[in-house]
Parts: C-alpha cells; sequence; structure tokens
C-alpha cells in the first residue's frame, strides 16, 4: 500500500469517526426535547439539512479540483475523489436523520 493510500485510507477513516462523533453530539436530545418526538423530529431534518449542504460544499470542492484549480503541483484528482467520497458520506448520514426524523414525525402524531 503506497503512503498516499493509507494517508488517503487514513484521512477516510478519521473524517467517518468525525462524522459519527458530530452526529451522536447532535443527537443526544436535550431534556426540553426528550419526551416530545415533535421537537426531535425537528432536530433531525434540521441536522439532514445541515448534513446535505455540508456534502454540497464537498462536492464543489471536488468540482474545483476536477478543473485544476490551485497550483500546479497540487494532486487534484486525489483532492477530488478524497471530497467525493466525504459528500457520500456525508449524503448517508443525512439520509439517516431523515429516517430518524420521519420516525419522530409518526411517534408525534401518534403513528
Amino acid at each position: 500500500m503506497t503512503s498516499s493510500l493509507r494517508l488517503t485510507n487514513g484521512i477516510r477513516g478519521f473524517v467517518v469517526a468525525l462524522i459519527a462523533g458530530a452526529m451522536f453530539v447532535a443527537m443526544a436530545p436535550s431534556a426540553q426535547a426528550a419526551d416530545e418526538p415533535a421537537s426531535l423530529a425537528v432536530t433531525y431534518a434540521k441536522q439532514a439539512a445541515d448534513l446535505r449542504a455540508s456534502a454540497e460544499k464537498h462536492l464543489a470542492i471536488a468540482k474545483m479540483h476536477e478543473g485544476g484549480a490551485g497550483p500546479s503541483k497540487m494532486q487534484h484528482e486525489s483532492i477530488a475523489k478524497h471530497c467525493e467520497a466525504i459528500a457520500k458520506n456525508l449524503q448517508a448520514a443525512a439520509a439517516e436523520s431523515d429516517k430518524l426524523a420521519e420516525t419522530y414525525r409518526g411517534l408525534a402524531q401518534g403513528k
């Protein structure tokens, strides 16, 4: 395994752990919302929107590097792939947050 591939895998693992940690902190219900499914539904829907916005930023950076932006010595392809992988993980996390929001909306409606 080349050192750049190990670095990329290491960064990917770090980013996934960072996203998971952020989700865990964001998902921890406040004392007020703990018994309020409607509040939790709103929280998770906002979290999904924030994750999607971050994914879009990473996709924009990937496109920028695919176009060769920055110094010619940069490893544009590697950076683009890295950003695309992060965007994919963020989109998956957003989908999970959407599912949680839907579940809590159902609970709030007594379903």
